[in-house]
């Protein structure tokens, strides 16, 4: 069983895991499970650079981690070895289904304050008979393709992330004066949802706002319930988990809770 945070589909060139060498889908044999945790950076409580005023970042940090799907995969790995009980089918972006294509054109360019430029990081091979050792080639290296919010739409999707208020994203550019044609190590981004229709309509945001995807506060924390359920019952999430993050949606800290 192998998991990644969406981050080292972006800058660990994890899409190899599935591909061949010219980029063609791989099937995982049966005695296999990956599992990519979408809208997750690498390592949530990394030393946040942007709150000691270095904005080395161009987007707010994305507070999301892996932790529930992290528990409820170990319950499911400890139930396969000890009880041959198969753990949920691998869930990853794949060639063959459409959710791991090449960066440019992954996610949409058109959301105001997310500076989509396809960056992500290339994977050389070179000749290691001589010295230094030459690069003579690269491999196909693709990235989890977004849906129409800007986040992926293969993996473990989160209950912020399958009932959303904000786009969260595993990979986050250098802002300008830091190197801005690269990624930013190890982090990803958040990029909140108008309230309104109007207000969507005035930055011209092609995402719904909250409003118009949940009628009130009610609506909201009634659609976290039943995705939480539906984990759950899919095995990606513990029944305690479930009732926390159902109780941080009440309390509209779900985000905060990196959930």
């Amino acid at each position: 069983m192998q998991t990644d945070s969406e981050h080292e589909w972006w800058a660990s060139h994890a899409s190899l895991l599935v591909t061949d060498l010219a980029g063609n889908h791989l099937d995982l044999p049966d005695n296999v499970r990956a599992y990519m945790i979408s809208g997750t950076p690498h390592f949530a409580e990394a030393a946040d650079v942007m709150r000691k005023g270095v904005p080395a970042m161009s987007l707010p940090q994305n507070p999301m981690h892996a932790g529930g799907p992290m528990r409820a995969l170990l319950t499911d790995l400890n139930a396969w070895i000890s009880d041959g009980i198969k753990p949920p089918a691998s869930r990853v972006p794949m060639r063959a289904h459409g959710t791991l294509v090449a960066a440019q054109g992954a996610v949409p360019m058109d959301i105001p304050g997310l500076p989509y430029a396809g960056i992500h990081t290339l994977a050389a091979f070179s000749d290691q008979s001589v010295l230094p050792p030459k690069e003579i080639g690269r491999y196909p290296v693709f990235v989890p393709k977004a849906d129409n919010d800007g986040m992926a739409i293969a993996g473990i999707r989160q209950l912020a992330l399958a009932v959303p208020r904000a786009t969260y994203t595993a990979w986050n550019p250098r802002a300008q004066g830091f190197g801005p044609t690269a990624l930013y190590p190890l982090q990803g981004a958040v990029v909140p949802f108008a309230p309104t229709e109007a207000a969507r309509k005035e930055v011209h945001d092609p995402r719904l706002s909250i409003a118009e995807r949940y009628a009130d506060d009610g609506a909201y924390v009634a659609a976290v319930r039943r995705e939480a359920a539906r984990q759950v019952a899919e095995r990606i999430l513990l029944p305690e988990d479930a009732e926390r993050v159902v109780e941080a949606a009440k309390q509209g800290k779900l985000a905060k809770l990196g959930q």
